[in-house]
């Protein structure tokens, strides 16, 4: 498969909320009978919405736009984009919710006046990312990457360092017999079970990714959330005469069992993996740093800095740990690895 391909079809796969309201506008000929692709190749670049046949780009921009020294990355790539004979249209997401007439009042117009946008309504522009002329990004990822996920990263044409920033250390389980409901918050909790002699009856489980691989060795997920907060709300809403057993790491956030201490709703704890920095000190910067914890995030700062570097965050709990140590945030839309690749993907392409 063409690498471009490849990459245009995860970026679909993983579309952002902005992007999946306003293809309901555009796909199928809806919008003026024209046919439009989402997340298209266009030389070195993939982008958001395209009609080939009046070569009008459309862009979809979040928050992290606003990022000033982005703007010289979002300019170029427009430059490079409009010498090739195409109209960029950029829009901020929230203009997709609050009033999305006006970008399609826009298109229309920009195609009526023989492809240029209308002086009366000009599309607000927003761009973003750090200043770095033409050298590719570089990226740090906190945890060592499967074979797949590193492909993901070199097919963007973005250079990257790996390291282990935490060590985990798996214990046996001293419980036995029938559990009627497990909650696990991740996945190395799951594999520290694995090979028990426990009977679960009910799993509830934070993370896609943690559900399949408790479906994977034949157990049942009634409940998944994307965080522990959220999977507390769902048990106090759903389960608040049950009683749980909690399998953790000894370092386990306070939200899910604050709250269900709170609902007085009985919930023991089996701490089964211990999690140790793994200290590393860097003589370089990053780009942009891949975190998929709050305890690498405190492993790494123990020897470096994040200065300019983009904090790319599996989750709002690790976001909020990162803010600790900087600004510059973004958050993956689901808690998966290949999620936050994406976001880098679509921050540096």
């Amino acid at each position: 498969m063409n690498i471009k391909t490849q990459i245009s079809r995860l970026l679909r796969k993983e579309q952002t909320k902005a992007e999946a309201k306003l293809w309901k506008h555009l796909r199928n000929r809806r919008f003026e009978n024209l046919k439009f692709r989402r997340q298209h190749p266009v030389k070195d670049y993939i982008v958001d919405f395209i009609n080939l046949e009046n070569q009008l780009i459309i862009e979809l921009d979040g928050e992290y736009h606003n990022d000033i020294l982005q703007q010289e990355k979002d300019e170029l790539r427009d430059i490079h984009l409009k010498a090739l004979g195409y109209i960029i249209l950029r829009f901020e997401n929230k203009v997709v919710f609050d009033n999305p007439e006006l970008i399609l009042d826009n298109i229309r117009d920009s195609i009526k006046v023989g492809m240029k946008v209308s002086k009366d309504k000009k599309p607000l522009t927003l761009t973003l990312s750090p200043r770095r002329g033409n050298k590719p990004a570089t990226i740090l990822s906190t945890k060592k990457l499967t074979i797949a996920q590193k492909e993901l990263l070199l097919n963007t044409g973005i250079g990257f360092v790996e390291y282990s920033a935490i060590q985990i250390e798996f214990f046996e389980s001293m419980v036995e017999g029938k559990i009627q409901n497990a909650i696990f918050t991740s996945k190395n909790a799951v594999k520290a079970i694995l090979n028990s002699e426990m009977n679960i009856s009910n799993c509830f489980c934070v993370g896609e990714n943690t559900k399949k691989l408790l479906e994977e060795n034949g157990q049942k997920v009634i409940e998944t959330a994307q965080n522990a907060s959220d999977l507390a709300k769902t048990i106090v809403k759903k389960y608040k005469n049950d009683s749980f057993l909690f399998f953790c790491g000894n370092l386990r956030r306070n939200e899910l069992p604050d709250l269900l201490n709170q609902h007085n709703i009985e919930l023991k704890e089996e701490i089964v993996y211990k999690t140790h920095q793994n200290l590393k000190k860097f003589d370089r910067s990053f780009d942009g740093i891949l975190f998929f914890s709050p305890s690498a995030i405190q492993s790494y700062v123990e020897e470096n800095k994040m200065n300019n570097s983009i904090a790319f965050c599996i989750g709002k709990t690790t976001a909020s740990e990162a803010r600790k140590h900087t600004k510059n945030i973004i958050i993956a839309n689901k808690p998966t690895v290949e999620n936050v690749i994406v976001q880098t993907a679509k921050y540096f392409k």
